[in-house]
């Protein structure tokens, strides 16, 4: 008997899913009251409206339904396989990737890849083999058909042809020998065993319905064939205008449905929808999207619609957030609202940023990928310290991480982690474990006898504590990362990466922390427990795939190792919330298709959004695509992708059923304006100008208004303007709630400090005046007013007061890079120091007349520089190097200032009996004492303050 097959075809909104639904509740029951459940079949396109379907089935004439079978097309196959006498395995994602990389190994390593071979150890040449093979098998196009096409082209990419080929056709034969099939082969799998007859829990059909789709896959249509000759009735909807005006926003609905009737058995029927509704703005966005604009009759009310232009990204989000804040105060249920973008990734944290602080429960529909979770990072972080061998930079970035606790004794809760990086600064040494280790047990030797010659002295022993410190920690790092070193295997190098985790404490981070109350940690722990997962499972498939190349896996260094295991989690993601019940969710567009909704924000509507610019393949050119599709291919093409476009756009516009609220970025985050997205102007056309404008909202001023306070932040900067405008009732409240209190008074702190600041005369304790009567007394003490300062002393105090202070008093230094470059200030003091000694013993000599011989003045500036950097060590040959370079740079400045010493002494010899003496080397700055210093012929009076605090 020929099946009754009806194609039902109208706009978005025109009734289709509803008259579907009521003959599949019929088909139900008739079912039920035969006590012969389970012979229909639903198939819709995705999850979430396959759930949506569920969910509307029920209804007052059938309040329980028994088998409803409503599948997507992935689980009707699914089903299929796990009935099979011999169930053929899934192959999940990550053993995809390993055995492309297996494979694609194994042909550089036999000489097969010439095309590809700069790039065919890449993490990217993966991605497009991967979506390539995938695009492939979508259309079921098999190596020898793809090899063949390839033959006919007329093009000089043969060699490149051969090689996609060849490995497209080792992956099939792996996946067969396997007997594993991936995400597309599931379909080929399930189309097979229908074919066989192996139908497994399903029997005949009264009804078999397809809902969502606008057109079909090539094993999709066959599978639909088998499906016809099995019921009695199948009804399939198409997205198609009865009269068909726009045909670049249906032509793949035209497309699928020439195809039907030419496939499907039997007499088919199309059945046009008409809506009922009257003209809403919904029915005026279906009927007139994408028309002839000369033929479309404006509506005058926009009553369901909002358009607003935002100043900004984190504007946007801030705008759609207080949106819908002001739904849900309304009583909306957070199911019912849904914020969508092009893409959530475009925006990175704002959503999450944004929706938490304004306490929005909300569901991230789109899973992230595990390499942008900072416990994950710091995982990689744990391997990369060998790597660099030991760079301070990849050292220091585990020290001073959060996720570095361990239980140590060298640890000493993280003070001997300060202690390591002062004293690696000190020995400018930024990389070189060898070195690093080596330089660090010198210090700490040279620190215990300085400590055992001078027992007296405090700072020798502060010395050696800090240096025995920072050499025990690094030892105890070394111990721990020596697992690091040689070739291990993929499954020990897991286990080593585990332990490697446990002993640095990664778990700390959060096993310490409230989990209910503290979401960072929450999140934290979730990402690892799922990331072990992960590895586990890695580890299962690796092997697998290794037994069945029947040979045992090849050892890998830890390079190797880490290159593979970030092969491995390429696009493996995560959804940290699982449950969307009660939650507003947020989209991607691509996730809104079939889905109704009563209220859709959709945000992101800039030009670049919609349409997406085309994408230029890597493989295969727009023409190299047209010509393989003439011999016999069916590829997408970029005129296609156009059309794609326009009916994503029509299917997102038209999901809401009581509001529609679109915004897009009208500022980059650099200032420069945006435009809309043209799709968006088509849809504002629909309307006249004074029913639907673009409303401008969201300002750079980072100050919110009141009806757009979201968060604490907002609170609180709202709070401080109405506060220095006299108003203080919103303050108080802050004062009075235990979450803002502190808050509340920092502002009150920074409050005085400004007034102090700006509207004091004269200087306050904010520009450094000590007020505190211990600590001018412990100044006093420091510096009595007998204290002379030297002229280098005084140099630094006009420079900088604060650097002054943080130095000379509070002994602070600036911390050093640790990476070796010049020392402009060691140079100088060198410098300072040999011209000085120089100067002291001609003084001491009485000999002053060789200050002006440069033969000698040289040969003694020589004879102190080899003193003065004698005792400098060399860690490592590269400073070894850089010491020699810069004693010779110091030797030239020797000749160089003893040739300009002689050429000094001569100006004076025809106007002076002698050249001039050396009186003093420098002069001091400070109280002048009672009685005359006899190395100074004269005072310069320099004079600060007057009466008793007078200095001179």
């Amino acid at each position: 008997m020929q099946p009754a097959v009806q194609i039902m075809i109208g706009t978005a909104g025109s009734g289709k899913t509803e008259h579907l639904l009521d003959q599949y509740r019929g088909a139900l029951r008739s079912g039920l009251a035969r006590h012969a459940p389970g012979a229909t079949l639903w198939i819709s396109p995705t999850i979430r409206s396959r759930r949506q379907v569920l969910d509307q089935l029920l209804c007052a004439e059938m309040p329980v339904c028994f088998a409803p079978n409503v599948y997507t097309f992935e689980a009707f196959a699914e089903a299929i396989l796990k009935s099979l006498d011999e169930p053929i395995q899934t192959l999940p994602e990550i053993s995809k990737r390993y055995l492309l990389r297996t494979i694609v190994d194994d042909f550089i390593a036999a000489g097969k890849i010439q095309y590809f071979s700069s790039i065919a150890g890449t993490s990217g040449f993966l991605d497009l083999v991967s979506s390539f093979i995938s695009e492939l098998k979508r259309e079921e196009i098999w190596p020898d058909q793809f090899s063949d096409a390839c033959g006919r082209l007329n093009s000089d990419s043969r060699q490149k042809d051969q090689e996609l080929a060849l490995i497209y056709d080792r992956y099939q034969v792996a996946l067969h020998e396997m007997r594993r099939y991936d995400s597309e082969g599931r379909f080929w799998s399930a189309r097979t065993a229908l074919q066989e007859g192996k139908w497994g829990p399903f029997g005949q059909f009264d009804l078999v319905v397809l809902d969502g789709f606008a057109d079909f896959t090539h094993t999709q249509y066959e599978i639909l064939e088998l499906l016809a000759r099995r019921t009695e009735q199948l009804l399939i909807s198409l997205p198609l205008e009865v009269e068909l005006r726009r045909n670049d926003l249906f032509a793949k609905s035209v497309v699928a449905k020439r195809i039907l009737e030419s496939r499907l058995p039997g007499t088919i029927k199309t059945v046009c929808c008409t809506a009922n509704e009257t003209q809403t703005s919904r029915r005026q966005i279906s009927r007139f999207l994408f028309d002839n604009p000369r033929s479309i009759p404006s509506l005058p009310t926009a009553d369901q619609i909002k358009v607003l232009a935002v100043a900004g990204q984190r504007n946007e989000v801030e705008v759609l957030a207080s949106e819908v804040k002001q739904l849900l105060l309304q009583g909306i249920l957070p199911e019912e609202i849904t914020i969508a973008f092009r893409s959530t990734l475009e925006y990175g944290d704002l959503i999450e940023e944004t929706l938490t602080a304004a306490g929005i429960p909300y569901f991230l529909g789109l899973e992230q990928e595990f390499s942008r979770f900072p416990v994950v990072r710091a995982i990689f972080a744990f391997l990369q310290i060998e790597l660099e061998n030991w760079s301070f930079d990849s050292m220091m970035s585990i020290l001073d991480s959060n996720y570095f606790s361990p239980d140590w004794p060298e640890y000493q809760q993280g003070a001997a982690v300060r202690c390591l990086s002062r004293v690696l600064r000190q020995l400018k040494i930024d990389s070189g474990k060898a070195d690093l280790l080596n330089a660090l047990e010198k210090e700490s030797l040279k620190a215990r006898e300085l400590c055992a010659r001078y027992p007296e002295h405090g700072k020798w022993e502060t010395l050696r504590q800090e240096t025995a410190a920072a050499n025990q920690l690094a030892k105890r790092l070394a111990d721990a990362t020596q697992r690091l070193r040689g070739k291990e295997l993929f499954v020990t190098w897991i286990e080593i990466l585990f332990s490697l985790a446990n002993e640095f404490g990664l778990e700390q981070a959060w096993n310490g922390a409230d989990i209910e109350q503290d979401r960072l940690a929450r999140r934290d722990q979730f990402v690892w427990e799922r990331f072990q997962k992960l590895l586990f499972h890695a580890v299962s498939q690796v092997e697998q795939i290794e037994e069945f190349h029947q040979r045992e896996a090849a050892p890998l260094d830890l390079m190797g190792f880490r290159g593979l295991l970030l092969d491995l989690l390429e696009q493996q993601t995560l959804a940290l919330q699982p449950e969307e019940t009660g939650r507003v969710r947020v989209l991607d567009a691509a996730q809104l298709r079939n889905l109704k909704i009563p209220y859709l924000l959709i945000g992101g509507l800039s030009e670049a959004s919609f349409p997406r610019s085309h994408r230029e393949d890597c493989l295969y050119s727009e023409k190299d695509r047209g010509e393989l599709n003439q011999n016999g291919l069916s590829l997408k093409q970029h005129a296609n992708q156009q059309q794609e476009e326009m009916l994503l756009f029509y299917e997102v516009m038209t999901r809401f059923s009581k509001q529609l609220i679109l915004s897009y970025p009208a500022i980059s985050s650099t200032g420069q304006p945006l435009f809309p997205s043209p799709y968006l102007t088509a849809l504002i056309d629909l309307f006249e100008p004074a029913a639907l404008t673009v409303q401008q909202v969201g300002e750079l001023n980072p100050l919110p208004r009141e009806e757009q306070t979201l968060s604490h932040r907002d609170l609180r900067v709202l709070a401080t303007d109405q506060l220095k405008q006299g108003r203080t009732g919103v303050f108080l409240s802050l004062l009075h709630d235990p979450a803002l209190k502190e808050t509340a008074r920092n502002v009150l702190a920074a409050s005085e400090m400004a007034i102090a600041r700006f509207e004091c005369e004269g200087f306050t304790e904010f520009e450094g005046i000590l007020v505190s009567p211990q600590n001018r007394q412990a100044i006093l003490e420091r510096f009595p007013r007998e204290y002379e300062f030297s002229t280098t002393q005084l140099e630094l105090y006009l420079a900088c007061p604060y650097q002054f202070f943080t130095q000379s008093v509070l002994g602070i230094d600036v911390p050093e890079p640790p990476e070796l470059r010049t020392n402009h200030l060691q140079r100088g003091i060198h410098v300072h120091s040999i011209l000085t000694k120089l100067y002291e013993l001609l003084i001491q000599q009485g000999d002053l007349d060789r200050f002006y011989a440069a033969d000698q003045v040289e040969a003694l500036f020589l004879e102190l520089l080899d003193q003065r950097v004698s005792g400098e060590l060399a860690e490592t040959k590269l400073q070894q190097v850089l010491l020699t370079i810069e004693k010779q740079i110091l030797e030239d400045w020797g000749s160089l200032f003893a040739e300009q010493s002689e050429l000094y002494g001569r100006l004076f010899d025809e106007l002076w009996d002698e050249p001039p003496s050396i009186v003093g080397r420098e002069v001091p700055f400070g109280r002048v004492p009672a009685e005359p210093d006899p190395t100074q012929a004269h005072y310069g009076h320099l004079t600060l303050g007057s009466g008793k605090r007078e200095t001179r």
